[in-house]
């Protein structure tokens, strides 16, 4: 199963990287932001299948917030990402009902699995 991706990542050698690995698997990369800022405008004008996000962004919000404004507006699949795990983070993430929180670097298979469950699951209405 492939879809659309929307990749959330302000480490450009990061964001390359995961470009790569999704093209491989057989998605597309729809758009690569650096911002959290950035998010619901890019998800409402590239209709994503799912979002996967960088937790910490040089940006004035951080990830989970980015998500939080999002869900105001979609209910896009997002797989979170971060270099840096913690119990409070983890905590703050899981209110935002993820579809993957996945720890950096990233296992390939464990992404590949996550997207795919991301994408057959149903979303709610």
């Amino acid at each position: 199963m492939t879809g659309t991706i929307l990749v959330v990542e302000d480490e450009p050698i990061a964001a390359m990287d995961m470009q790569e690995s999704l093209e491989r698997m057989g998605h597309a990369v729809v758009g690569i932001i650096a911002t959290g800022d950035e998010v619901p405008a890019a998800v409402l004008s590239l209709r994503p299948d799912v979002v996967i996000m960088d937790i910490h962004l040089k940006s004035y919000i951080d990830g989970i917030d980015a998500v939080s404004r999002l869900r105001l507006l979609s209910d896009v699949p997002v797989i979170y990402v971060t270099a840096y795990p913690a119990r409070s983070l983890l905590d703050r993430a899981m209110k935002t009902a993820p579809a993957a929180y996945l720890e950096k670097p990233i296992d390939e298979s464990l992404l590949r699995a996550s997207i795919e469950k991301a994408l057959s699951d149903p979303q709610p209405a």
